[in-house]
Order: structure tokens, then C-alpha cells, then sequence
């Protein structure tokens, strides 16, 4: 037992053993922080990537409800494709990025077994409400239903191997983010042998 003439009874109300004792408790806080962190790196890391499965799997499952897995294929290297699945009928979902007004547009496009467009889900945008979001609605998708998934999709007048579409009026550059989305699906299906 210390003596009441000991350095710690003599300095207990002072800053020095104030500041040593919050210096400790920080340190102690930290390394057990730390050490949780890295011990559980890998159970978060497969966490996020099982969460992320789930929502593009929800995703999938309303472009093809019918079927029954969704197996990922090795992606062709294409600016802008995200992800390739391949339902267990045949069927294709492609993860694919567009610039639009604010930054990305990330859509997934339903390829059906008879080479048309079967659907089109929205992953991510940050387009402004109630102008370039006119161009992400149920009814511009529904124009793209059944479009064969074939040459290139422009809003311009249509060449040689292009199809013309609309545009949204106002809502151009998410419009051509979709555009463009649809085009990055039409190219990896052509090379994964479609149409």
C-alpha cells in the first residue's frame, strides 16, 4: 500500500495525472477499437458484399420473376458495364453506368431468350426530381419493351445499323444516360453471341 507521501497521492488532483489517465483511457479505447476492426474486416467486407448482392438480385428478380437463378458471366470489357447474369433460361441482366446530368446512371437492362429488350431497373441516380427523372419512369422504359437488342440506339437521325428513339423533352442528358445505358447492354450482348 503506497504512502500518503507516494508521487500518485501527491500529484492525484493535479493536470499532469489528469492528462496521463485521459492519455491511457485513449489509448485503450483505440487499440480495442483497432482490434476489432481488424479481426472483423473480412465479416464486414462479405457483409456489404452480401447486402449488395441482395439488392441487385431483388432487382433481377423484377426484370425476370419467372426465373429461378441468376448466374454471374465473365463481363466483356466494355466502358460503362458493370455486371453480366445470365438467368437459368437463357435470359440477360446487364449492370451498365451512363454519365447524366449529376453524375452516373446506373440501370440494369433485361435481355429476354428472343433478343428484345424485357425491362429496364433503375440501380443508382441522383438526377434532378421532376426533370431528368422524366426520363426514369415506368412509361420512357415501357418505349424500349420489346425493342430488339440489336445496332445502336440514338435520339439523333438514324444511319446505317442506328435506331432512332425519343428523348425526353427536358430531360436530355439522362434521357441519353439511358440511351447509352441500353447501347453498353446492346454491345455486351452482341459479344456474349446474341443476336
Amino acid at each position: 500500500m503506497p504512502s500518503s507521501n507516494s508521487w500518485l497521492a501527491r500529484h492525484k488532483e493535479g493536470a499532469w495525472y489528469s492528462l496521463v489517465a485521459i492519455v491511457l483511457v485513449v489509448v485503450v479505447c483505440g487499440g480495442i477499437t483497432a482490434g476489432v476492426n481488424f479481426a472483423g474486416h473480412d465479416a464486414f467486407a462479405e457483409a456489404d458484399a452480401r447486402l449488395d448482392e441482395s439488392k441487385g438480385g431483388a432487382q433481377r428478380a423484377l426484370l425476370f420473376p419467372d426465373a429461378t437463378s441468376f448466374e454471374q458471366v465473365s463481363a466483356p470489357a466494355i466502358e460503362g458495364l458493370n455486371s453480366v447474369y445470365q438467368t437459368n433460361d437463357g435470359a440477360w441482366v446487364f449492370d451498365c453506368s451512363a454519365t447524366g446530368y449529376h453524375g452516373d446512371v446506373e440501370l440494369m437492362v433485361g435481355i429476354g431468350t428472343d433478343g428484345t429488350v424485357a425491362g429496364i431497373q433503375i440501380v443508382a441516380e441522383d438526377e434532378t426530381d421532376g426533370i431528368g427523372t422524366n426520363a426514369l419512369t415506368e412509361d420512357y422504359f415501357g418505349t424500349f419493351a420489346e425493342l430488339p437488342a440489336t445496332g445502336t440506339l440514338t435520339v439523333e437521325e438514324a444511319g446505317s445499323g442506328e435506331t432512332h428513339v425519343d428523348g425526353v423533352s427536358g430531360a436530355t442528358f439522362t434521357s441519353n444516360a439511358v440511351i447509352g445505358c441500353l447501347n453498353i447492354a446492346f454491345e455486351a450482348y452482341a459479344q456474349l453471341g446474341g443476336n
